[in-house]
């Protein structure tokens, strides 16, 4: 049962951060800045910085495979497995770009 919450923990922190990412980027692209910029933004520093210090490794990945029964494979977001497998390499390539178009809007202005 806890296994059942750490991944719907999992996905609706994904939710967020990689609605947060599409919403930069919308930002950086469409050039509206506002409040809700700041935020996101904030929310973003916030997890880049909890996994990087956890060694790049998602923590709520690690509760997973610790609460996972020996020989079953580890399931730790409610995303299918190739989506799940490619999150870090689809955001991370989309939040470069954002931050860099937020940079060029904020250096402009």
């Amino acid at each position: 049962m806890l296994l059942t919450w750490v991944r719907l923990i999992h996905t609706l922190v994904f939710g967020v951060m990689f609605g947060s990412i599409l919403f930069l980027l919308y930002c950086g692209i469409t050039n509206q800045l506002s409040p809700w910029t700041a935020i996101a933004f904030g929310l973003i520093s916030i997890e880049v910085i909890i996994y990087a210090g956890n060694g790049f490794r998602c923590p709520l990945r690690t509760w997973a495979e610790n609460l996972t029964p020996e020989g079953h494979v580890v399931r730790d977001i409610f995303l299918p497995p190739w989506l799940a497998a490619r999150v870090v390499a689809i955001s991370t390539p989309l939040l470069g770009v954002a931050c860099l178009l937020l940079l060029v809007r904020l250096l402009s202005r």
